[in-house]
């Protein structure tokens, strides 16, 4: 965490646990405030919609919206749901449409995207609050990032000897940058990498991509062959797999080692 450049503080709420950062003359007192309100919206909001939708919070596999509308076959292919609808009039609450759509879109249930819905999610409500210059909202390793000049990201990869010493850099802009990892955290993943990254515009697709494509992973042979599919997807902008020494790269976005 660059300290010099940003002043952190943390909002903690059961399973969410935010580390914020903004420009050291963008910070003022209220913001822990609007995260921790923003993020008992959200809980409130997932266990609403999952006491009517059971499998909301369980399903690995995708879940069509409540009209039975979404869901599409595509055999083994990576890219599920060309057709998707981004909003229902059925569900209340734009959250849920969004980890719906994410979940339909890369194969995975829905729950694959709730750390970037929620960093995106605290992120929006405090750049509509007090509108800092730059903010990084971290949610468990997944980021939401806002930075008007160059930021290096760091990857944690696991017990790979390359952990820590890669990093993405990302030009001024606004990027989710997501990792699934089959070695290390809590989240649950089919793989064996020790990170899977994915930078996307969108937060909480760059969580649900990071959770498909970390599920292919299962030894370094499935590399080369799974970079080579996600040059054909649009809401992948950059994607890093690391496993044990070996690392593979796709994207725009240079990726240095770190001293």
């Amino acid at each position: 965490m660059n300290r010099e450049r940003f002043r952190f503080f943390t909002s903690v709420f059961r399973e969410s646990d935010l580390h914020i950062g903004v420009p050291h003359r963008d910070f003022r007192s209220g913001m822990a405030q609007h995260a921790l309100q923003e993020q008992k919206r959200l809980y409130r909001l997932l266990y609403t919609y999952a006491d009517q939708h059971p499998l909301f919070l369980t399903s690995l596999e995708p879940l069509p919206f409540p009209d039975g509308s979404g869901v599409t076959s595509r055999g083994s292919d990576l890219i599920a749901g060309d057709n998707v609808p981004c909003e229902d009039k059925d569900i209340p609450q734009p959250e849920i449409t969004e980890m719906l759509r994410c979940g339909i879109r890369t194969g995975t249930g829905p729950m694959s995207s709730v750390a970037g819905m929620f960093a995106e999610a605290v992120a929006k409500r405090l750049l509509d609050a007090f509108t800092p210059g730059e903010l990084v909202v971290e949610n468990g390793g997944d980021l939401f990032i806002l930075n008007r000049n160059e930021l290096v990201t760091m990857i944690h990869a696991g017990g790979s000897p390359l952990s820590g010493k890669l990093g993405i850099i990302l030009p001024g802009g606004t990027w989710g940058v997501c990792t699934s990892s089959g070695t290390l955290g809590h989240s649950f993943s089919r793989g064996k990498a020790d990170a899977v990254t994915v930078v996307s515009r969108n937060t909480s697709m760059a969580d649900a991509w990071a959770t498909a494509l970390g599920n292919r992973i299962k030894g370094e042979e499935d590399i080369d062959p799974l970079l080579d599919e996600v040059t054909g997807i649009p809401e992948v902008l950059a994607c890093v797999v690391v496993f044990g020494e070996k690392i593979g790269i796709r994207g725009t976005f240079e990726v240095k080692l770190l001293s």
